[in-house]
């Protein structure tokens, strides 16, 4: 007997004329005769629907629901499904469950690539999808290991979906990932006090790993010797780090750093290469520069496609760097 639990999706294609339709229905019945009773049709791709699609789409629906089971449909554009006759057969996916499906079977895809999917969030932003993925590995695998498995995941899903920002996060600690590569560096984040953008740029890197890792204002925090990787976030201001941090830095010797700065300019211009320049001449030359990120504020709000980049950015430092 079929388990009724089995999962399949299907990409379907760009066009679905009467002899395609055949084709679909064909492999439709292939995958329910193999055991699915769940099938997700992916009409990202598709810009034209025959009737004679929609009627052999209709016809496995019927089945389907007659078996308890469920034939959804997800990322169809408006004019396609208008052709789709008798909808109380099919299960139509909202944008956020749409992207969450494809993104959970092209993690099916790299299953041997890691041990568990903890977690996965969409939202939308405008057209944007962002997605975070907690994805669990096990004890052995090397800090090389799970890099290489991160960026061939996400570099899949942004080949297979437009207009999206994927932010994957491993699940278990940086201590226990591989006894090989021991990860017991410890890190902090300060930041200075001189705009909520600043504050938000600290506490959204912070949540990239699972770490408790301290965060704190610059008065606030701990003695820097006592840290491994220090990341510094700061707002810039007449050129240069503002003046809280331009004393925190200063300050600063024999340390490995990552500078995050918050500008009201357009982080890829010349002035704001020049800023990071005079930023850098800040510190002493016995410190080392981990990676440097600038991000763009409004408003002191900083967009969520720039947070993710933020993020992006923190945990490539902390692989690069541990």
């Amino acid at each position: 007997m079929a388990d009724s639990n089995t999962v399949q999706a299907l990409a379907l294609p760009a066009r679905i004329d009467a002899e395609a339709a055949i084709i679909l229905k064909s492999t439709l019945i292939k995958l329910i005769n193999g055991g699915a009773r769940k099938v997700i049709c992916n009409f990202f791709a598709t810009e034209f629907l025959s009737e004679e699609g929609a009627e052999e789409l209709l016809q496995v629906a019927r089945f389907l629901h007659k078996v308890g089971g469920e034939l959804g449909i997800c990322l169809i554009k408006p004019d396609v499904k208008a052709t789709i006759s008798q909808p109380q057969f099919f299960k139509f996916y909202s944008v956020e469950e749409s992207v969450a499906l494809v993104a959970l079977r092209n993690l099916v895809t790299y299953f041997d690539l890691y041990e568990d999917i903890l977690d996965l969030k969409v939202r939308m932003e405008n057209t944007i999808a962002y997605i975070e993925i907690y994805l669990g590995f096990g004890a052995t695998q090397t800090m090389h290991q799970v890099q290489k498995a991160v960026e061939l995941i996400r570099h899949s899903l942004e080949q297979e979906l437009t207009d999206v920002h994927v932010l994957i996060v491993p699940s278990t600690t940086l201590e226990e990932i591989s006894p090989s590569q021991p990860m017991n560096q410890t890190k902090q984040i300060v930041f200075s006090s001189q705009s909520p953008a600043v504050w938000q740029l600290a506490q959204s890197i912070r949540q990239t790993i699972p770490e408790d890792i301290p965060c704190s204002s610059i008065n606030e925090a701990s003695a820097a010797d006592s840290f491994d990787l220090i990341s510094i976030v700061f707002r810039i201001d007449q050129a240069t780090a503002d003046s809280e941090a331009t004393l925190y830095l200063k300050e600063l010797h024999e340390q490995k750093l990552a500078l995050f700065a918050v500008t009201e300019n357009y982080p890829y211009s010349g002035y704001a290469g020049e800023c990071m320049k005079n930023i850098t001449a800040l510190l002493d030359t016995s410190n080392t520069i981990a990676g440097k990120f600038i991000c763009r504020t409004a408003d002191n709000q900083i967009s969520e496609t720039d947070l993710m980049r933020a993020r992006n950015k923190y945990f490539d430092i902390i692989q690069e760097n541990t």
